[in-house]
């Protein structure tokens, strides 16, 4: 778990509050939150983050179990396990490893 302190710690506990996570969806759902949202995933961290994000709901879909795995071999396509970009050296599925 992370730890925050300091102003770290007063933004990450309103964006937990429902206020907090009301105004996160009425940004991300604003056209300045779109363009955020697409500038972000024009960057190499962003296309990592949306990888891991597509693969981690994967886990979560009512999808049999062979569509699964070849969704998911297409999304790891690039031959290496995906990683959160945040922290590299943080594999997506540990147990793999």
């Amino acid at each position: 778990m992370v730890h925050f302190s300091g102003i770290q710690g007063l933004i990450a506990g309103y964006i937990a509050s429902p206020q907090g996570r009301e105004m996160v969806r009425s940004f991300l759902s604003s056209p300045e939150g779109q363009e955020a949202i697409n500038a972000y995933l024009a960057t190499p961290e962003g296309q990592g983050m949306a990888k891991l994000l597509l693969i981690k709901a994967l886990d979560n879909l009512n999808l049999p179990g062979p569509l699964k795995n070849e969704i998911r071999a297409a999304l790891e396509a690039e031959g290496h396990e995906p990683r959160c970009t945040d922290y590299p050296d943080t594999p997506l599925h540990p147990e793999k490893e």
